[in-house]
């Protein structure tokens, strides 16, 4: 089966579950070849198995903490080196645990803005410097929680960054 993305190559990070999961098995009934990246290397290739049973040869697990920058310039090599280039990068890793600002450590808060908001900035960096190297251009989409924008009514410390916090 073929669709909007034949022959695409597409990263996608948060792949292990949710809505990366459902992005990946999208993009693959859809033609795109998939580099399905998660920092839980049980998750992803579970994930990845199940592309392949339904769509031989379509998925490879690239382990990767998108929150690191050399992690994610090797996400962007091994993506590479399976495929030859990169067309489409979804950002769909996120942290949202909805923990009240008194249960969540400094540590935390760190950790989510790192793994929710710096990784879109890095993957998109380091992405763009491939696609550009190709020279066809391609697309991107940042995915984010819906705390972000204020509409979820979970109580995550990161929900509002501008608003008040929730006690």
């Amino acid at each position: 089966m073929t669709g909007r993305v034949d022959g695409k190559v597409a990263i996608i990070t948060g792949a292990g579950r949710n809505i990366g999961e459902a992005t990946a098995q999208l993009f693959a009934a859809e033609g795109a070849r998939i580099a399905a990246v998660d920092a839980d290397e049980g998750r992803g290739s579970q994930v990845v198995e199940r592309l392949n049973s339904t769509h031989p040869g379509v998925a490879v697990f690239i382990q990767a903490d998108v929150s690191e920058e050399g992690s994610v310039q090797r996400m962007v090599r091994e993506t590479v080196a399976a495929y030859g280039r990169i067309d489409i990068l979804i950002n769909g890793v996120a942290i949202s645990d909805n923990k009240n600002i008194r249960d969540c450590s400094f540590e935390e808060f760190e950790r989510t803005i790192a793994v929710t908001m710096t990784s879109q900035f890095l993957t998109c960096k380091w992405v763009a410097e491939q696609m550009i190297e190709q020279g066809e251009g391609g697309a991107m989409v940042n995915v984010g929680p819906p705390q972000a924008s204020g509409v979820a009514t979970g109580r995550s410390p990161t929900r509002r960054p501008r608003g008040a916090w929730p006690i």
